[in-house]
C-alpha cells in the first residue's frame, strides 16, 4: 500500500456531504494531487486539470474544490504554492499583484486619487445631476420637514403686518416674473423666538424663509429684495437639494420619500449645515442676484451695501448679531466681486 512521502502537505478534507473534517496528508506528483489519510494510506489521485483552485494569499488558508464536490483546506499554503510554481501554475495576476509592493503602493494612490477627485468633483456633479432630475414631489417633501423643524424649534409667526407682508410678496413676484421667470418659490415670514434674526434662506422645494429681523436690519425695500434674488438663485440652482445629497447621501432622499427621513430633519443644527453653501454656490447665487437686479433696471448695489452693513453690524456687536453670516459669509473678496459686476 502506497503511503505519504515525507515532503507531502497536511491538509483536511471535507467529503461535501457531511461536515466531518478529515486530516489529510497531500502531495503534488506530476500535474496530479495524492491524497493520504492520517494513516498514510493513499486515497486517491486527483489531476489538477479536475480541481478548482483558490487564489493564493500570505497568510489565509487555501483552498482546492475537487470534481466530486469535496474540498480540501491547505492551512500552510506556502509550501503548496511552491509546488505548483515548479510546475508553471503560476497565479493570477491579480494574486501576483497582491504580493508586489509596488503594485499595492501604486493601488493604493490610485485610490487615494480616486477618493479625492470623488469628494471634490465626483461628488458634487453627481449631486447635481440627481438633484435636477429628482421628481418635485421628493425635493418638496424634504424642505417641509425643514421647515416643520424650523418652525417647532427656532421659528414663530411673522411680526410684520399682513399689509406688510403681502406688500413684500407682491414686490417679489412683480420683480420674479422679469428677472426670474419661470423659478416656482413661496416667500415666507417669520421671526425667531429669540433674538433679531436677521437672516433668509431657501429651503429644497423653493420655499424662501425671509426672517423679520432682516427687513427690519435692512435700509430699504431694495436691499430686501436684493438678498430674495439672492435667495432666488440658491432655489434655480438647487444649492439647498445638492448639499443634502452631498452631505447626506442617497439615502436621505429614500428616507425622505417613504416619510422616514423626520429624525434627521428634526436635528435644526443639521438643517443649518445643509443651508451653508459652498462659495461656488455663493458665487452661482451672488451672479443670479445680479442678473436679476439688472432686469429690473437696477445694480448690485442694494446687495452690497446690505452685505457690507452686515459685516460692519458683526464687527461691532460681536457674535451672534449678524445671523445672516452663518449661512452667507459675505467675505471681503466676495463684496469687492459685487462691485466689479
Amino acid at each position: 500500500m502506497a503511503t505519504a512521502p515525507d515532503t507531502s502537505i497536511a491538509a483536511t478534507w471535507f467529503d461535501g456531504k457531511t461536515a466531518a473534517a478529515h486530516p489529510v496528508r497531500v502531495d503534488v506528483i506530476g500535474r496530479a494531487l495524492a491524497l493520504h489519510d492520517a494513516g498514510g494510506a493513499h486515497m486517491r489521485s486527483v489531476p489538477l486539470e479536475r480541481t478548482r483552485l483558490s487564489e493564493p494569499s500570505a497568510r489565509a488558508p487555501r483552498f482546492v474544490y475537487l470534481d466530486d464536490g469535496s474540498t480540501l483546506e491547505i492551512d500552510d499554503a506556502e509550501p503548496f504554492n511552491r509546488a505548483l510554481d515548479a510546475l508553471g501554475m503560476r497565479p493570477s495576476l491579480p494574486a501576483r499583484l497582491q504580493r508586489s509592493a509596488v503594485a499595492a503602493t501604486g493601488a493604493l494612490a490610485i485610490l487615494l486619487v480616486a477618493l479625492v477627485f470623488g469628494y471634490t468633483q465626483g461628488v458634487p456633479l453627481l449631486a447635481r445631476w440627481i438633484a435636477f432630475a429628482l421628481p418635485p414631489s421628493v425635493e418638496a417633501r424634504l424642505g417641509e420637514q425643514f421647515e416643520r423643524s424650523l418652525d417647532l424649534q427656532m421659528l414663530r409667526a411673522s411680526g410684520l403686518s399682513e399689509d406688510h407682508q403681502t406688500r413684500l410678496r407682491s414686490m417679489l413676484q412683480e420683480a420674479a416674473a422679469r428677472g426670474a421667470p419661470g423659478v416656482q418659490y413661496v416667500l415666507k415670514s417669520r421671526a425667531t423666538r429669540q433674538g433679531a434674526g436677521i437672516n433668509a434662506f431657501a429651503l429644497p422645494g423653493g420655499t424662501i424663509v425671509l426672517l423679520d429681523g432682516l427687513v427690519e436690519a435692512a435700509a430699504d425695500e431694495n436691499q430686501v429684495l436684493a438678498v430674495l434674488a439672492h435667495e432666488l438663485g440658491h432655489v434655480a440652482n438647487k444649492h439647498g437639494m445638492r448639499n443634502v445629497l452631498q452631505a447626506f447621501g442617497i439615502g436621505a432622499i429614500a428616507h425622505a420619500t417613504w416619510g422616514d427621513f423626520a429624525g434627521a430633519a428634526a436635528n435644526v443644527p443639521v438643517v443649518f449645515g445643509a443651508l451653508r453653501y459652498s462659495r461656488e454656490f455663493e458665487r452661482e447665487a451672488d451672479e443670479y442676484a445680479v442678473a436679476f437686479l439688472r432686469a429690473n433696471g437696477m445694480d448690485a448695489q442694494p446687495l452690497i451695501q446690505f452685505f457690507e452693513a452686515m459685516a460692519e453690524r458683526k464687527d461691532h456687536s460681536g457674535e451672534g448679531v449678524a445671523d445672516f453670516l452663518s449661512t452667507h459669509p459675505p467675505t471681503k473678496e466676495r463684496i469687492e466681486r459685487l462691485k466689479r459686476m
